[in-house]
C-alpha cells in the first residue's frame, strides 16, 4: 500500500472500511487512510503522524479481517493520530509485536542475534521479502497475520491497546491529533474510548464522515451521497 495524492472528501459521504489501497477517499478507505484524513495530512496509509509499526498492525490486521470486524476498527483511527513517538519507542513496539507472535527476545548475544535473524527469516516468509526489509512494519505485519491465524480477535485488540500504550507519556514526534481534548488526546468518553457518532465512527470525524444509515439530506435539501464500496 503506498501514498496517495487525492485528499478530498466530499461532504455528506458514508464511510465504511474497506480492503486494500485506495487512490482516493471515494474508491475507499482503510482504518490507517481514514487517520490520514481526519488528521488533515495527504490522503496516504502511511500518514507522518501515525507509529510506523501501530499503521503497518492495523494495515494488516484491515486488509485480512471481514467486513464486519474490519469496521469495529474505526474509533481508532482517531487514537492514532499522533501516535509516533523517538525510533526508541518504535523499536519497543516492534518487539511487542515480535514477543506477542511468539518470537523469543529475552536472550542476548550471539543467541539474541540469531534469535532476530530467524524471526526476520519467519517474517520474510509469510508476509514477503519486503517485510522484511522494513523490520518495524514487518513484525507489526508479521503480528497481524498471526492474529488472523489464531483467530485471537481479543488478543489483537488488547495488542493494539498496548502498542497506543508503549510511550505513551514521550513527546508526539508527529503532527498533533485535530480536535483533541485538553489533554492533547483524542477525546474519551470516561472509559478510555473515542465516543462514536450514529455511523459508529469517531465523532469529529471531518466533512461529513460517517452519515447514519447512509441516508439523510444535506443543508441544501439534496440527498446525501453514500461512498461506493468495492
Amino acid at each position: 500500500m503506498q501514498a496517495k495524492r487525492d485528499s478530498a472528501l466530499p461532504a455528506g459521504l458514508q464511510v465504511r472500511l474497506t480492503a486494500g489501497a485506495h487512490s482516493s477517499p471515494q474508491q475507499g478507505v482503510c482504518v490507517v487512510e481514514l487517520a490520514s484524513l481526519i488528521a488533515k495530512e495527504e490522503f496516504s496509509d502511511r500518514p507522518r503522524c501515525v507509529c510506523p509499526v501501530i499503521g503497518a498492525f492495523l494495515r494488516g490486521w484491515n486488509d485480512r479481517a471481514p467486513y464486519a470486524q474490519r469496521q469495529r476498527l474505526g474509533p481508532y483511527a482517531a487514537r492514532i493520530v499522533g501516535s509516533r513517538r523517538s525510533s526508541a519507542v518504535t523499536r519497543e513496539r516492534r518487539d511487542v509485536c515480535l514477543r506477542w507472535a511468539g518470537e523469543d527476545l529475552s536472550h542476548g548475544g550471539v543467541r539474541g542475534f540469531l534469535s532476530r535473524v530467524g524471526a526476520l527469516a519467519r517474517i520474510a516468509i509469510f508476509c514477503g521479502p519486503g517485510a522484511a526489509l522494513r523490520p518495524n512494519e514487518g513484525a507489526a505485519d508479521y503480528a497481524a497475520r498471526v492474529a488472523m491465524a489464531r483467530g485471537d480477535l481479543r488478543g489483537a485488540f488488547e495488542l493494539l491497546e498496548t502498542l497506543l500504550a508503549t510511550g505513551e507519556d514521550e513527546e508526539r514526534q508527529g503532527p498533533p491529533p485535530v480536535a483533541a481534548a485538553g489533554n492533547g488526546h483524542a477525546p474519551s468518553n470516561g472509559n478510555g474510548n473515542v465516543p462514536l457518532n450514529g455511523n459508529g465512527l469517531p465523532v469529529g470525524t471531518p466533512n461529513g464522515v460517517g452519515a447514519g444509515n447512509g441516508h439523510g439530506a444535506n443543508g441544501d435539501g439534496s440527498e446525501k451521497r453514500p461512498l461506493r464500496i468495492h
